[in-house]
């Protein structure tokens, strides 16, 4: 457990200055925004694309820019590690998620924003497109209880289409040689075994694909009495995600076909 001092920082003008890119290129679309509720802290909870660099600052920018809400990002603790880089993530209001930082932008009063499936999902290989790769991760849900937030579900869609993958990590990750390497207990610890080992696209450039980020209403937590009352919970949450994910590519077709047809009339 830490005992440094946490102080969350959002800078207005870096987070729309970050995002101006993404928002240019992959021209956003956001639903649900009536579920969005400035005036309640709530624990944001989704899906992770891949590399995590081109939807989140939007959907970070949207919410406190756009919505005034005060939102603290649990990042990965690599991001932590490289200079410059931790300062600009501090700067959009990221932590790192460990769980007493966590606690102490909660008591703070801050809205969290949780990807269960952290560092593995934004990692993905060949295949994994729009997965929640969640394991057996309940601590999101426990220190929502803790500080009695409701959960405030989302979807994004569009991040994972963005890059064609080339080189697969899982190839590397079956060769005897390479898992040998991992065995050594410094090298396992710092790759986590592999987890953090990327796949690498074809094309550094991404496909312009227009994002979609989905609001859906909040789940109150406090039916959750026991482990297994949890247990029900996070997968009746995964399932509702992957419903939603399904839905907002239907609503993508008709809407890109209806955009396309008014653009033709035009």
């Amino acid at each position: 457990m830490t005992q440094k001092k946490l102080e969350i920082q959002h800078n207005p003008k870096l987070l729309r200055a970050i995002s101006a890119l993404q928002r240019f290129y992959f021209r956003p679309t956001f639903l649900g925004t009536e579920n969005l509720n400035s005036n309640k802290p709530a624990m944001y909870v989704g899906n992770h694309t891949i590399y995590d660099v081109l939807d989140s600052p939007i959907l970070i920018d949207y919410l406190f820019n756009e919505h005034k809400i005060a939102i603290v990002s649990l990042a990965d603790h690599m991001h932590f590690h490289i200079p410059l880089w931790k300062e600009v993530v501090k700067r959009v209001g990221g932590v790192d998620g460990v769980q007493e930082y966590a606690k102490e932008a909660m008591r703070q009063g801050y809205s969290i924003l949780v990807f269960p499936g952290g560092g593995r999902e934004v990692i993905k290989r060949k295949g994994e497109a729009y997965q929640l790769i969640w394991k057996q991760r309940f601590g999101f849900l426990k220190l929502a209880q803790e500080f009695g937030y409701d959960i405030a579900p989302f979807v994004a869609l569009g991040g994972d289409e963005v890059f064609e993958l080339g080189f697969d990590a899982n190839v590397l990750l079956r060769q005897k040689w390479f898992n040998k390497i991992l065995s050594q207990p410094k090298i396992g610890k710092f790759l986590r075994n592999g987890e953090v080992i990327p796949s690498i696209p074809k094309h550094i450039i991404p496909k312009r694909i227009p994002f979609y980020f989905k609001f859906m209403p909040w789940l109150p937590i406090s039916q959750i009495e026991t482990m297994d009352d949890m247990i029900d919970f996070r997968d009746e949450l995964q399932t509702l995600l992957y419903a939603e994910i399904e839905n907002l590519k239907q609503y993508r077709k008709l809407d890109i076909q209806q955009k396309s047809k008014s653009e033709r009339e035009s």
